[in-house]
């Protein structure tokens, strides 16, 4: 084959090169595809246009000989193979993306950032001496807490917007394969109502039962909420839910509750975080559902082949060996 006029010939060894660099940048497009689920925005995340993502993309199913992303309008997916080959590539490129951040915090002087997202009842719960303990020991590590809800808190951790997270992850939910998950306790899903309520009378409470009264629940990305939602559904009884009201917090949700308006859904470890004491007091009582919604699973999440920083490493470890005491 001739050369382009002008265009310098590559020898053996400069053509491994070139063909090893254009491979890599078709892996990181394919990536960037599966973590954004467009073209489009996986252009927006390596700063190329979209039909350059698209080519490259193109160009490494033309060496492999298989399709590894399907398309339907502006959505694309992964296919079979290209989840095949992304559970294998996707640590070497977010290990090869975090070396200039490994390679920061072993200079002298750098700063330490350490980024925790979890939902306010976890930020509450006695989680809070481990984050006390760990500035004590550790003042020059700048910690951000970022109260988010569970779902919202693990995406933070896939997208690199934060460097753990601690979120409740209901039966029966998967987490993105790119995430290491850590178990580290299990709490029963609760039903809260005023004491005297016609559901404190029954022997037995089931999915009917609840949902025949008004409900107050968390957000849709809270733990309690996914779970709530996927039991309905798998139930068949979607058309029979009545959210009077939807809130971020607990405090808010207990005290509508005490109004009278509905009642509520919620993890052990959220009404924990502000003592079951405090929710006698208010004229509420409990009861766990755990046979009708099943269990909240508290888990610590940090990226999967990402090389891990030394301080991120130590905070990670403590909370592990105080929440699994």
């Amino acid at each position: 084959m001739g050369t382009t006029k002008g265009q310098p010939r590559l020898g053996k060894a400069e053509d491994r090169r070139y063909f090893k660099e254009v491979r890599f940048r078709q892996i990181r497009a394919l990536f960037e595809i599966s973590r954004q689920g467009s073209f489009a925005a996986a252009a927006r995340s390596l700063g190329m246009a979209t039909p350059s993502v698209w080519r490259q993309v193109r160009a490494l199913e033309d060496d492999y000989g298989v399709h590894f992303v399907t398309a339907k309008g502006r959505a694309v997916r992964l296919t079979e193979d290209g989840e095949r080959l992304m559970s294998l590539a996707a640590p070497l490129v977010e290990g090869f993306d975090s070396l200039r951040k490994v390679f920061s915090d072993l200079q002298t002087g750098a700063e330490r950032v350490l980024r925790l997202a979890a939902p306010a009842s976890v930020l509450n719960s006695s989680f809070r001496h481990v984050i006390a303990a760990y500035r004590l020991a550790h003042p020059e590590v700048r910690l951000t807490l970022i109260d988010a809800p569970s779902r919202v808190a693990w995406r933070m951790v896939e997208s690199d917007t934060a460097d753990l997270a601690i979120v409740g992850v209901p039966d029966g939910i998967d987490l993105p394969a790119r995430l290491s998950v850590e178990p580290l306790a299990s709490y029963p899903f609760e039903l809260i109502f005023p004491e005297g309520h016609p559901l404190s009378k029954l022997k037995r409470v089931g999915l009917r039962e609840i949902l025949s009264h008004p409900l107050i629940l968390a957000g849709e990305d809270s733990s309690s909420r996914l779970q709530f939602d996927q039991v309905v559904a798998k139930a068949g009884l979607s058309a029979r839910v009545n959210v009077v009201m939807t809130a971020g917090n607990v405090p808010s949700i207990l005290n509508y509750v005490g109004l009278g308006i509905g009642v509520a859904i919620l993890t052990r470890s959220a009404i924990e975080a502000i003592s079951f004491p405090v929710v006698k007091k208010a004229g509420l009582a409990h009861r766990d559902v755990s046979t009708v919604l099943g269990h909240d699973n508290l888990v610590l999440v940090h990226p999967k082949g990402r090389h891990e920083l030394g301080h991120v490493r130590v905070f990670r470890e403590m909370v592990a060996s105080s929440l699994k005491a």
